[in-house]
């Protein structure tokens, strides 16, 4: 009788601790970051013109948006005209939902915080686009771009990358210029910023 009676009890203690473990599953599930945002495939498709649609948004600037043919998932494109920034969203062709959404350089690289989410809409991952550059920020290129070369970022003329050099894993920015008829080429070590390179090569027609 005491054997059956310290069997249920440990029964009974497994059983409450499965249901405390399902209900901090539960808690934890609901702190995850959530977004609700949905692309709009209605007006979309009621509005585009041949494979996009175009638009002035008061909030996000112009907005161009295409996607969504043979199952590919929707882009959009969103930048003020006196930003240098803009926002990159893309969203599931199947839920609408937002998959992914970050900030970019209009000439173009992404920076800052990218946020990937599933189809229910749930945080699953972020991406820190700046951290290789981190000791040769976005920052100083600006500040060496204006009071060094003079130039305006706006300028079309004017072109930055940067990117993670694949032989030997040195973070780069790289700075085009039109000067004449000539593109002068500037290329910094991200980790120093020391210029490593700089030529010019004339305009090929």
């Amino acid at each position: 009788m005491i054997r059956r009676i310290i069997t249920l009890l440990t029964l009974l203690v497994v059983i409450s601790s499965c249901k405390a473990q399902g209900n901090n599953n539960i808690k934890q599930n609901k702190t995850l970051e959530r977004t609700t945002e949905r692309f709009d495939t209605s007006t979309y498709y009621m509005e585009r013109q041949g494979h996009e649609y175009q638009f002035e948004h008061y909030l996000r600037g112009k907005v161009r948006q295409f996607g969504g043919d043979n199952g590919s998932n929707y882009i959009e494109y969103a930048r003020k005209d006196n930003s240098l920034f803009g926002t990159c969203k893309e969203y599931y062709n199947k839920t609408g939902t937002l998959k992914l959404v970050g900030k970019y350089y209009y000439n173009r690289f992404n920076a800052g915080i990218w946020k990937e989410y599933d189809e229910n809409g749930y945080l699953i991952d972020e991406y820190d686009q700046d951290a290789p550059y981190k000791n040769y920020p976005w920052e100083k290129v600006e500040k060496f771009v204006k009071e060094e070369l003079k130039l305006d970022l706006f300028d079309k003329n004017v072109s930055i990358r940067r990117y993670v050099s694949d032989k030997t894993n040195i973070p780069v920015w790289i700075i085009h210029y039109k000067v004449g008829s000539n593109i002068v080429s500037i290329k910094i070590n991200a980790n120093t910023g020391e210029i490593i390179k700089k030529g010019t090569n004339p305009i090929i027609k």
